[in-house]
């Protein structure tokens, strides 16, 4: 008999002990979801959208952290299958200064007009934080791009071999150099304005 009552005790204990806790819980994420609430809408009175603002360290780093979250777990066991070979991020120059740089800039550093004005800002290529990346990441990134960025997924347009080819592009953007960027191809003719005369 006072085993029974001391079980049901416990029992009745445990009872108000969870609706005491789910209770607490539900104010507590009731309120965080009130504060978060107001923080988002005096930013965004504040101009909290605008794209010419800076990104201040608790968005870049909530930002990096959730691109690092959207790569799969696999992709980042990938290696380049072009990574020892020397000539591989040649072939990708043409299609990064024609479809890359624009943003990224020749160089990679990511200083120009468009990449400037971006929102998060344009990732400079040649920054530890690119190069630190896992190729099996890079190649996913470029491939699949970013949400709430400017990077579009380039999987429609690039084979797999395209875009390890810009990985190794990406590689060496650090050491890049304008011969490298311009490449060795003999530059085409420049004629000044007006008629010229031919000889038949």
């Amino acid at each position: 008999m006072c085993f029974a009552n001391a079980t049901a005790v416990l029992v009745g204990a445990l009872k108000e002990f969870s609706m005491r806790f789910v209770r607490h819980a539900v104010l507590t994420i009731l309120l965080l979801a009130a504060a978060a609430t107001i923080v988002v809408v005096v930013m965004l009175r504040g101009g909290g959208l605008a794209a010419n603002q800076e990104p201040g360290r608790v968005e870049r780093s909530v930002a990096r952290r959730l691109v690092q979250l959207s790569i799969p777990a696999d992709a980042h066991q990938q290696q380049n299958p072009f990574s020892r070979d020397p000539d591989a991020w040649r072939q990708a120059r043409e299609h990064y200064l024609d479809h890359c740089a624009v943003c990224h800039g020749n160089d990679g550093k990511g200083q120009t007009d468009v990449g400037r004005n971006m929102y998060p800002r344009v990732p400079d290529l040649t920054s530890s934080e690119v190069q630190n990346r896992g190729d099996g990441a890079l190649f996913y990134i470029i491939q699949n791009g970013v949400r709430w960025t400017g990077m579009p997924a380039w999987k429609g347009e690039h084979s797999p071999d395209d875009t390890w080819k810009l990985v190794s592009f990406v590689r060496k953007a650090p050491t890049l150099t304008d011969v490298d960027i311009k490449g060795s191809e003999p530059a085409a003719p420049v004629h000044p304005p007006g008629p010229h005369k031919h000889r038949h």
